[in-house]
């Protein structure tokens, strides 16, 4: 949920990017008092809890009904067992991804942040490095509704940190950006993710430069989760003799 270091240079359009950025309406400033915290204070921040609630709701709707049918036909033929294996393959699956979900973390210090990502990646962020706070409101898809990202930048545009509205709550975002004082900038009108992503694609994931690799990504996923389930339940793996 976060990018860590980058070596290299500033890019021409990163350059281009942060040269715009003052263009664009931002309220720039330095958080006051309220945006401090005490000197060796420690909060850890966690994702939204309706992640767990959500994920939850959306694998149940997608496996139990398919698997009842499996079950419903597989009992008469005898073949239940192998129904039952499946089941659990996809139940161990969601514990897993539960259980990294619930790891991940930002820990704000005195002297900077650890982040705890999703495959347990730490990237610690020294206070001395992040210039700037940099916060877009995104369009979601086609509607007029917004989610609040915040990028950590050092002084070079690098990003250091990426919080997503999806993930993380806006009092969580406001919190992280204010929390080594750093001047925060924010645009002042929402943009689309396809202006985020051709305006400034060095603060992007991978698969938000080139959404077809993403795309084909997640469709290799499901090939690969389906070829599995498939020979778990293929005829000669369910013949018992």
């Amino acid at each position: 949920m976060g990018e860590g270091e980058r070596g290299g240079g500033m890019p021409a359009s990163r350059a281009a990017a942060s040269a715009a950025l003052p263009h664009a309406g931002e309220e720039t400033g330095t958080p006051g008092p309220e945006g401090t915290r005490e000197p060796g204070a420690v909060r850890t921040l966690r994702p939204r809890s309706q992640l767990i609630r959500q994920t939850r709701l959306v694998v149940a709707a997608l496996t139990l009904p398919i698997l009842a049918a499996m079950l419903w036909f597989a009992i008469p033929r005898g073949t239940w067992p192998r129904v039952i294996i499946a089941a659990l393959f996809i139940l161990a699956l969601y514990v897993v991804a539960a259980a990294l979900l619930r790891g991940v973390s930002i820990r704000l210090e005195r002297d900077g942040l650890i982040e705890r990502g999703f495959f347990v990646r730490l990237n610690r962020v020294p206070a001395k490095r992040v210039a700037t706070a940099l916060i877009v409101d995104i369009y979601r898809g086609a509607t007029t509704e917004t989610t609040r990202q915040l990028f950590l930048l050092d002084t070079t545009g690098e990003p250091l940190l990426r919080m997503r509205g999806e993930f993380w709550s806006n009092d969580d975002i406001d919190t992280v950006a204010r929390a080594f004082g750093a001047p925060v900038q924010r645009l002042s009108d929402p943009i689309t993710a396809d202006r985020l992503r051709t305006e400034m694609p060095e603060l992007v994931y991978w698969f938000e430069r080139w959404p077809w690799a993403g795309r084909l990504a997640i469709a290799g996923t499901i090939a690969l989760f389906t070829l599995v389930l498939i020979a778990l339940m293929s005829p000669a793996s369910l013949a018992i003799s």
